[in-house]
């Protein structure tokens, strides 16, 4: 079905739905790049202060510079239809991500997200405008990390109270500082948001129980601020002054700017208390592999000198613009194993910047595309194992490997298509590297699609001289990475098959293939880019690991090979590598993988 046309957009895709309009992803044709466009509800433009509002609001959005912020293209009204045109960005929102990463975030890793969002508020509240409704789900996040501050339509200049004075209240009221209530706000209102945020990162819960207006106005009016220490073991207890300053009732009393408060947040994270390493275990973070230029931005507390905060602002932007033109060319090709949440590698997620979400003061209304969560402070169980094995009737019946695609890191010659006989239920090889002999059983009785593949690179003498690339060492993962003859993760034989067990053993669209489960200690897996990408990739586990059961298990490790992991693994990082991932301390060269 052809596309259908808004003035010069092509709209491709639906991507949200809610009462201020519809999102989608659409082709500009003038411009021939792929963005995402909100098309407000047609009878908004006949109101005239409505529309003076939405461009006003629109405009300073737009005026905004900073890494964090998402860029908007342009803005306007095509044939009688208010629109903003931005960048689509590819990520999940922060509330996603706390309740599929776990329940909540390390200390570090939540104090990383709220550095970047106060240097987008920070970049706001120094034109004048204030966001009005900081939130998790209005906080995207990159599958490295990058944070964007989205929706920034029902920012407005601090100045202009006309709104206020209509007796609508705009924003989510988990989080919304007590001068809110009474109708008054001022960028210290965005601070105390923060704070909010900060404490559901560490905690999983929202800073105050409840799901009425009643409850939720109360706890910010006249509770004390939650202390985080308490609401499960590790949690440092100097977040708990962070929090009571950063959620202070009186404006005076807070952190005056968003970067004191992240400041004060990274400060804690070596503050009194126990370290976060007895918390509940969450789910395995996304150990993709990147490019070199594709760097997890790590960014620093904002400079209090404006010139330094600029550059820094521009240098990052620049190093976010090329990272991101690198993925663009290698997403296709890139292996990975870790998350995929939704069942794809990345989630679109649309940054949708001019949404005016209105509460009237009676009903407590989330538009968030986000489903919203009851808060909670009970943490989740621990993830189960592997499922049984039950063979399907057409096991093995017609393996295909058709072109990826990405041509060959090497020449290769792709298997044998058709039936694959599933006899000898195990097929026995040896993996010899420079670092010692790993003894490999294939289950050519589970998975023989994948080991017939795998035989048949080693036989071609595909892996020689090919380096393991990547070891991961971190609490819930643990395993090295081979296969890939450029040795960045990239690489792969030009050809790519379906995932077989465990993904098998559960329906197309099962969320059970979003949860973690254990891959025990000497499981042979295949690395994939998504569903049915796999290729020459493949991981050995050689701790017990927490994954979704989306990656292809194709055997197991002999006791010779764990011994040679256990080197590897204890041997360490090489230097320059991120906390518990990059490549080994010491080369890890295959030299050959033969049949026994």
């Amino acid at each position: 079905m052809a596309a259908a046309s808004f003035g010069r957009y092509q709209l491709l895709d639906l991507l949200g739905r809610g009462g201020m309009g519809e999102v989608y992803r659409a082709h500009d044709t003038v411009t021939e790049r792929v963005v995402a466009i909100k098309l407000l509800p047609a009878g908004l433009a006949g109101d005239p202060d409505f529309e003076k509002r939405f461009r006003r609001e629109a405009k300073a959005a737009a005026g905004l510079n900073d890494p964090h912020v998402v860029p908007i293209h342009s803005y306007g009204e095509i044939d009688g239809q208010l629109y903003v045109d931005m960048r689509l960005v590819e990520g999940r929102d922060l509330h996603t991500v706390i309740t599929q990463d776990g329940g909540r975030l390390s200390a570090e890793r939540s104090v990383a997200i709220i550095e970047q969002v106060a240097s987008a508020l920070d970049s706001a509240h120094r034109v004048g405008l204030v966001h009005r409704d900081v939130k998790p789900s209005n906080i995207l996040l990159t599958e490295s990390d990058f944070a964007y501050l989205i929706d920034f339509g029902i920012a407005r200049a601090a100045s202009d109270t006309t709104m206020t004075s209509t007796g609508l209240m705009v924003g989510t009221l988990a989080y919304m500082a007590p001068e809110r209530f009474g109708g008054t706000l001022d960028a210290r209102s965005d601070v105390y948001a923060l704070a909010c945020v900060l404490h559901e990162c560490l905690t999983g819960a929202r800073p105050f129980p409840g799901d009425s207006l009643e409850q939720l106005v109360a706890g910010h009016l006249t509770a004390p601020p939650p202390r985080p220490s308490l609401s499960g073991p590790g949690i440092r207890a100097a977040f708990d002054d962070v929090i009571a300053r950063g959620m202070a009732k009186d404006p005076d009393a807070r952190y005056q700017t968003a970067p004191e408060l992240a400041q004060a947040a990274r400060a804690a994270l070596t503050g009194p208390g126990p370290t976060l390493a007895t918390t509940q275990p969450r789910k395995a973070p996304t150990p993709k592999p990147r490019s070199p230029r594709a760097r997890p931005p790590q960014p620093k507390t904002v400079s209090a000198s404006n010139a330094k905060r600029r550059e820094e602002a521009k240098r990052k932007l620049q190093q976010e613009q090329e990272s991101r033109a690198e993925l663009a060319r290698q997403r296709r090709n890139r292996l990975v194993f870790g998350f995929s949440i939704g069942g794809i590698a990345a989630i679109v997620v649309i940054a949708a910047v001019v949404i005016f979400m209105v509460a009237n003061t009676g009903e407590h209304q989330e538009t968030s595309a986000t489903p919203s969560s009851s808060p909670t402070t009970s943490l989740p169980a621990g993830p189960g194992g592997l499922p049984p094995f039950t063979p399907s009737a057409n096991l093995g019946a017609n393996c295909q490997y058709p072109p990826s695609p990405d041509k060959a890191a090497k020449p290769a010659k792709p298997p044998r298509t058709g039936k694959v006989p599933t006899e000898p239920a195990q097929i026995s090889m040896s993996m010899m590297t420079n670092q010692g002999k790993i003894g490999l059983m294939l289950a050519n009785n589970e998975s023989p699609c994948t080991v017939n593949s795998f035989v048949s690179l080693g036989q071609q003498g595909w892996f020689k001289d090919t380096k393991c690339h990547r070891l991961t060492t971190s609490e819930f993962l643990g395993v090295l990475q081979c296969g890939d003859p450029k040795g960045d993760g990239t690489g792969g034989p030009g050809y790519q098959f379906n995932n077989e067990y465990p993904t098998d053993q559960f329906p197309p669209d099962s969320p059970e293939l979003q949860q973690p489960v254990i891959y025990p200690r000497g499981t042979l897996a295949m690395a994939n880019a998504g569903p049915n990408t796999n290729g020459s990739q493949f991981f050995m586990v050689y701790r017990d690991s927490q994954l979704p059961p989306e990656y292809t298990v194709f055997g197991t490790i002999q006791a010779d090979g764990l011994e040679t992991l256990d080197k590897i693994a204890k041997a360490g990082l090489a230097p320059g590598s991120k906390q518990g991932d990059g490549a080994p301390v010491g080369d890890v060269i295959i030299q050959s993988v033969l049949l026994d």
